[in-house]
C-alpha cells in the first residue's frame, strides 16, 4: 500500500466493513475501531457506485487526517477474495484536486477560446451575408408587390381604354343611328324614312351591336380566362381561336404536344401568352391568318403564335409601349419571373412570330 498507493496525491487509505469497522488503514491506530457510516458511504455500498465528498475532519474517524488540512475523500465498494463486501476509501489533498482542475482547464481553455474565435470568424461573415440576403429578399418582395400593383393599375386602364374605344363607341353609334331614325318617325313635320332607309338603319345597328358583343366577349375572356383545370389548355385555346374567327381571321390550332406534365402556373402562362398574342393580332396586326402551334423542342414545351399581319420594328414596339400599350412588356416580365423564355420575331410587312419556351419539366 505504501509503495503503490500512498503518495503526495493519496495521503490516507481506509478499508471498512459494511458494519463500519476499519479493517485496514495506513494509520494503524484506526484498525479494529468501529464508526457509524454516513449516508454517502451507505449509498455507495447499496448502489455499488463511487462517491466523493469534502472530508469532515471533526469526525473521530478522521482525527489522524487533520494534519493534512483540507481533504477530499473518495470511496467505492469492493469485495475481498472470500466475497466479503467492503468499502475502499482514499483521502486526497484538496490542493491536488484544484491543481488537476487548473491543469485540465489550462489544456482545454486555449482550445476552447480558439474554437470560439474560429466560430466567431465563420459565423460573423455568414450572418452578415444572410442578413444582406434577407434584406435583398425583402426589397425584391417589395418590388414585386409594387410591380403587381402597377401592373394591376395598368391593366385596369387598358381595359377602360378598350371599353371606350370598342364597345362604347359601337353602342354609341347604335344609339345615334336608332335615335335619328326614331326622331324622323315621330316628327310628323319631317319626311318619314323610306323602307330601304329603315332597313339600312337596322342593318347598321345590328352590325354595330354584334361588333360590341364580340368585343365584350373578348374582354370577358381576358378578364376571366377559362378554367384550364376543367377544360384543359387545348379547349381554352380552341375557344380563343373562335374569338379570332369572330373578328374575321382564319385561325388554326396545331397541338402536337401536351403541357399536362407541367405545373398549373406554367399552363396558365402558356394561355396568357397565347391570349395576349392573339389580342395584338386582332387589334393591331391587320392580319388575315393566325396560327397557334404547341410542340416540344429539345425536351422543352414550346408555344408559337404566328400571324401574316403588318409586323413591326423595335422602334415601333417602343413607341407603342410609350403610348400605353404595355401588354407585351408585362407578359415578358411574367415569363422571366417564371423562368421561361419568350422571343418576338417581327419586321414591317413580314408578320409576327411570338415563341414561348417553358423551363425544362
Amino acid at each position: 500500500m505504501a509503495q503503490r498507493v500512498l503518495s503526495a496525491r493519496v495521503v490516507r487509505v481506509k478499508i471498512w466493513t459494511t458494519a463500519g469497522k476499519v479493517v485496514y488503514s495506513d494509520a494503524h491506530g484506526l484498525i479494529g475501531e468501529t464508526f457509524a457510516l454516513g449516508d454517502d458511504e451507505q449509498s455507495a455500498l447499496a448502489q455499488g457506485a463511487t462517491r466523493s465528498e469534502v472530508s469532515d475532519l471533526s469526525r473521530p474517524e478522521n482525527r489522524f487526517e487533520r494534519i493534512f488540512g483540507s481533504l477530499v475523500e473518495v470511496y467505492l465498494p469492493v469485495r475481498a477474495s472470500n466475497g466479503t463486501e467492503l468499502l475502499f476509501e482514499t483521502y486526497q489533498p484538496a490542493s491536488v484536486i484544484q491543481a488537476d482542475e487548473q491543469r485540465v482547464w489550462g489544456g482545454i481553455f486555449p482550445a476552447l477560446v480558439a474554437g470560439l474565435g474560429l466560430l466567431f470568424l465563420v459565423q460573423v461573415p455568414l450572418s452578415w451575408r444572410l442578413a444582406r440576403r434577407l434584406q435583398r429578399s425583402s426589397r425584391d418582395r417589395a418590388a414585386l408587390l409594387q410591380r403587381a400593383i402597377d401592373s394591376s393599375e395598368t391593366e385596369r386602364w387598358r381595359i377602360a381604354g378598350d371599353l371606350h374605344d370598342g364597345p362604347v363607341q359601337n353602342l354609341t353609334a347604335v344609339s345615334l343611328t336608332l335615335g335619328s331614325a326614331a326622331m324622323r318617325l315621330s316628327d310628323p313635320q319631317r319626311q318619314a324614312p323610306t323602307h330601304d332607309e329603315l332597313v339600312s338603319v337596322l342593318q347598321t345597328a345590328s352590325e354595330e351591336s354584334r361588333t360590341a358583343i364580340r368585343e365584350l366577349r373578348t374582354m370577358i375572356m381576358e378578364i376571366a380566362p377559362p378554367d384550364l383545370d376543367r377544360g384543359g389548355l387545348d379547349g381554352a385555346l380552341t375557344r380563343l381561336m373562335a374569338v379570332a374567327q369572330e373578328h374575321g381571321l382564319a385561325a388554326r390550332l396545331e397541338a402536337n404536344a401536351s403541357a399536362d406534365s407541367h405545373p398549373a402556373d406554367d399552363v396558365g402562362l402558356v394561355y396568357r401568352t397565347a391570349q395576349e398574342s392573339v389580342r395584338n393580332v386582332v387589334k393591331h396586326a391587320g392580319a388575315t391568318r393566325v396560327t397557334i402551334r404547341l410542340s416540344r423542342e429539345r425536351g422543352r414545351f414550346t408555344l408559337e403564335v404566328v400571324d401574316d399581319g403588318c409586323g413591326f420594328s423595335a422602334d415601333d414596339l417602343r413607341r407603342r409601349q410609350q403610348n400605353g400599350h404595355v401588354g407585351l412588356s408585362l407578359l415578358q416580365e411574367r415569363v422571366a419571373e417564371a423562368g421561361a423564355t419568350i422571343t418576338i420575331v417581327s419586321a414591317p410587312g413580314q408578320g409576327t412570330t411570338i415563341r414561348l419556351q417553358l423551363a425544362q419539366s
